[in-house]
């Protein structure tokens, strides 16, 4: 027979309507639960400051991409141009290298009626004296385009290799190469001019 004064009995409280779920939970579990949710939110928060950075920096090569690309497109339309200018200058210092032939055989010619004919030697004298002016410009005019060709492909080399070269360098190159180009040019025009006379 059990003795009813030995036997422990359980009393329990009864939980009032005011108390909070979080107060019924134990203590260590609630501690627990700080924690990890503590962690969840700085992890969150680390993801979040992770995703901004992706993105800016995502934007950030798009950007660059973008701008590499018209700098490649620029590039490949100023490539394009020289290699143009290239192939017209060449086809004006042809013409003016067969000017320069036509006009030393036109003096050879002279020079020998100069030899065969006394009589009309002041006015053969006179031609001869403008064709030898004629051939110096000529010359001179060749020699310019010349060095205009060999300055714009020395400037396509650069632009083939951007790479390899200082832009602003190139830039001031281009410059000056445009600078003997535009003068050689106009120099031919007036010879051209002078040769239509």
């Amino acid at each position: 027979m059990r003795n009813a004064a030995n036997e422990e009995t359980t009393v329990l409280t009864p939980v009032s309507d005011g108390t909070a779920a979080l107060d019924r939970i134990p203590v260590k579990r609630q501690r627990l639960w700080i924690i990890v949710t503590s962690l969840l939110l700085v992890l969150l928060m680390v993801a979040g400051y992770i995703i901004y950075r992706l993105v800016d920096v995502s934007n950030q090569w798009e950007a660059q991409v973008e701008d590499v690309k018209a700098q490649n497109y620029d590039l490949g339309q100023r490539l394009a141009d020289e290699q143009t200018q290239v192939i017209d200058l060449q086809g004006q210092v042809d013409t003016v290298s067969e000017q320069l032939r036509t006009v030393q055989q036109r003096i050879l010619e002279l020079a020998d009626d100069v030899a065969q004919r006394d009589d009309n030697a002041e006015f053969y004298a006179r031609q001869i004296s403008d064709l030898t002016a004629v051939l110096t410009t000529a010359s001179a005019v060749a020699n310019s385009l010349n060095k205009c060709v060999d300055y714009k492909e020395q400037l396509i080399g650069y632009l083939k290799d951007p790479d390899n070269y200082d832009p602003a360098e190139v830039t001031e190159f281009e410059n000056g190469v445009t600078k003997v180009c535009d003068a050689a040019t106009s120099a031919n025009s007036d010879l051209q001019t002078a040769l239509a006379q």
